[in-house]
């Protein structure tokens, strides 16, 4: 009888699962981008807020944690826009593990976890929910800049949308984490 090779389960960063928003960062999502309507949006795909996303975060130094509610209503960036988008999600994703200071890593340890593709479920999901968070921060930031923001006396912008967007590339993204 012939021994069986033993399959060895790859962990491929986002290759596996979907990204799914629900709770209030669902509700932000709906604020910032509607599918099939470019005009009323911020984004042109949910996948380009997902990634815009997780660099805002990071350079605002801000993540958020998932945050569940009784509603089964969810935005979902599906798995094929994910591959699509590949090259462009693993630049961010190796920009995160890089720079973020979060966890006690060496610059060493740093670099082979941003480049090497995880061995183990538990490395995937770890890594995977540090992008996640700060996806998520970055759409909170994203939803108070551009939604919340009531613009100053002196912008003179009739679309409170170019407002916001207008001051929030004059202004910068600002770390406004605390600690």
């Amino acid at each position: 009888m012939a021994k069986r090779k033993e399959e060895k389960t790859t962990y491929e960063y986002f290759k596996v699962d979907e990204m799914i928003f629900v709770g209030k960062h669902r509700d932000y999502v709906d604020k910032l981008w509607t599918q099939g309507k470019i005009q009323e949006s911020y984004f042109r795909r949910l996948v380009d807020l997902y990634a815009i996303a997780a660099i805002v975060g990071l350079k605002a130094g801000r993540k958020s944690a998932e945050e569940r509610d009784e509603s089964d209503i969810k935005r979902t960036v599906q798995t094929k826009q994910l591959i699509d988008n590949y090259q462009m999600l693993m630049t961010i994703m190796r920009m995160v593990l890089v720079m973020d200071d979060s966890r006690e890593m060496t610059f060493e340890e740093k670099l082979e976890n941003a480049f090497l593709i995880p061995e183990d479920e538990e490395t995937y999901r770890t890594n995977m929910e540090l992008f996640n968070s700060y996806a998520r921060g970055g759409i909170e930031y994203l939803y108070e800049k551009l939604v919340l923001r009531v613009p100053d006396v002196d912008e003179d912008y009739s679309d409170f949308r170019i407002a916001n967007i207008v001051a929030l590339f004059e202004k910068g993204i600002k770390n406004d984490s605390i600690g």
